[in-house]
């Protein structure tokens, strides 16, 4: 997700501001329920109908330095990384996933075409979790002035309130921008996702 080699493509996922304060940390039908009860284990799958995306979710940690002397955190590959650091689905915080948008199976490639008020939904601890698109940016990275780069980090930093921010970057011939989705909790969300993968309430893979 980050700035690579002189190609423009992504190398890694270094660069990517770490949150200054840090949140405390048999199978069975997956089951939406009323008042979802927060998660205890990391989420595993993420389910975005808008843009047909349905993906495997790893978590991912920091690591202090990399071969170029700068930190980030780990590469997900080709699936949605979850920030180890960032809050569990279902508690009154931020839930951070990364992903690639042009390397490693490009993931997040079609996150550009997100739009407010698209749906989501994240599967942990046999529960549905479900979000609206809430807002949908992007902001300057590479080379950008300190600044800019630490309010760009304030968007992974743990909130008062329960969200899901998905971030990659921007555009897909570099990245020298990133791409931030913010979504909030929306029971209704489940409908949609539902129809556009029918097994998401039935099984677990």
């Amino acid at each position: 997700m980050t700035p690579g080699p002189a190609s423009g493509r992504e190398a890694s996922f270094v660069g990517i501001p770490a949150p200054s304060v840090f949140p405390l940390p048999a199978a069975l039908p997956l089951i939406p329920t009323p008042t979802l009860v927060p998660a205890e284990s990391p989420p595993v799958r993420l389910v975005i109908p808008s843009i047909e995306l349905d993906a495997p979710v790893v978590p991912i940690g920091w690591h202090a330095g990399t071969d170029s002397g700068t930190a980030g955190w780990d590469d997900p590959g080709p699936a949605v990384g979850w920030l180890r650091n960032s809050a569990l689905p279902g508690r009154e915080s931020n839930v951070v996933l990364a992903g690639h948008h042009n390397v490693r199976g490009e993931v997040f490639r079609r996150l550009i075409d997100m739009r407010v008020n698209d749906s989501v939904c994240l599967v942990g601890d046999e529960t549905v979790y479900c979000y609206r698109v809430t807002e949908h940016f992007i902001v300057p990275d590479k080379d950008a002035p300190a600044e800019q780069r630490e309010q760009n980090g304030l968007w992974i930093a743990p909130t008062i309130d329960e969200r899901l921010t998905l971030v990659t970057c921007w555009p897909h011939t570099h990245n020298t921008h990133r791409l931030i989705v913010v979504a909030r909790p929306a029971g209704d969300a489940l409908a949609e996702c539902v129809r556009s993968t029918p097994h998401l309430v039935s099984s677990k893979r």
